[in-house]
């Protein structure tokens, strides 16, 4: 797989996040929200490389139509997951175009955790911008998911947060 092309959700990817209508499990939920038209799969793979079979993951996704790949150096933005302010856009940084840190974490959450993300998303919006910051926020926000919605959801969290900011450090 060239690692050079550009990752964007297809038609059916922003179906499937907007309402579940494939009924991916998370794991493959979490790639395709990160396909968003400005990470190449080098990126992607070295985000995620806690997660387990991710190349294989991504490959699925391509075969099934949920994402598409661009060559290296061509953007298309992010179709917009919801009929709300769009994720992607609204996230964007203000020179970059990019998603910062934190806005990152706060779209995993929503999509790792669904209806239960926003006493989660609170947390990590109040903590500040710092990647130390972010870190602790995501330690605090790992113990509260135990305790109070599932360990399971808890482990993903940690797991997929800590490499999120690791891709930033």
């Amino acid at each position: 797989m060239d690692t050079t092309l550009i990752l964007v959700k297809t038609s059916k990817g922003v179906e499937e996040i907007k309402s579940r209508s494939f009924g991916l499990p998370q794991n493959l939920r979490a790639l395709l929200i990160m396909a968003d038209g400005s990470i190449s799969l080098s990126n992607l793979l070295n985000r995620t490389a806690s997660l387990p079979q991710a190349e294989e993951s991504i490959a699925w996704l391509l075969r099934e139509g949920f994402v598409e790949s661009l060559p290296a150096g061509s953007k298309r933005p992010a179709v917009p997951a919801s009929g709300s302010a769009p994720a992607a856009a609204s996230a964007a940084g203000p020179a970059t175009g990019q998603l910062t840190p934190k806005q990152m974490l706060i779209a995993m959450s929503r999509e790792l955790l669904g209806p239960d993300a926003p006493k989660v998303i609170q947390r990590l919006e109040d903590a500040p911008d710092s990647l130390a910051d972010l870190g602790a926020a995501i330690e605090r926000c790992h113990k509260f998911i135990k305790l109070t919605i599932d360990e399971n959801k808890a482990q993903q969290f940690i797991k997929a947060g800590q490499a999120l900011l690791a891709e930033f450090k």
